[in-house]
Formats: C-alpha cells, sequence, structure tokens
C-alpha cells in the first residue's frame, strides 16, 4: 500500500522574520523558503512513516513561480511530497 504526504512549505515571514537592517527590501523574506522549519517537517513526517511500518520511497519538492516586484520571476520551493510504502 502507498501512502502519499504533502508539506506545504512556509516562508521566512511567514515564521515571523524580519527583513535585516542590511536589506531594505522586505520581498526578500516573503520568497526565501524556511529550509530549517522545511526540514524538521520532512524528519517529523518520515519518523511517522517509519514507525507506522513504512518505507520511503521518494521525498520530491514541488516548485513555483510568481512575479516580484518590477517582473522579476522568483523560483521557490512551494511544497514537499513524501512517497512511501508499506513493508509490514
Amino acid at each position: 500500500m502507498l501512502k502519499t504526504i504533502n508539506i506545504n512549505t512556509s516562508t521566512l515571514e511567514d515564521n515571523g522574520a524580519t527583513a535585516s537592517w542590511l536589506s531594505n527590501e522586505k520581498a526578500n523574506i516573503k520568497t526565501i523558503v524556511d529550509g530549517e522549519a522545511l526540514s524538521k517537517e520532512i524528519e517529523k513526517q518520515g519518523n511517522i512513516l517509519i514507525k507506522d511500518g513504512y518505507q520511503i520511497l521518494n521525498i520530491l519538492p514541488i516548485t513555483s513561480q510568481k512575479i516580484e516586484a518590477h517582473s522579476l520571476t522568483v523560483t521557490y520551493t512551494s511544497s514537499v511530497i513524501i512517497t512511501a510504502i508499506k513493508i509490514n
């Protein structure tokens, strides 16, 4: 039996960060994925799957694009899909 889990990413701004004093552009943190929070959530979900008798087959990042100020296109990881198979 296959199981998939979708983890939506959050940006640094979503997690309470503000632009640093070195940068006047708040837009920077609106599009930067919080990698630390994402990695912790992948680890948490992976451990749950393993505990429930699944073997992880694939962890696939899903990328998206959006247009920021001045028509600049930004590509970012919008979510991660974990695919696992029941081994017990």
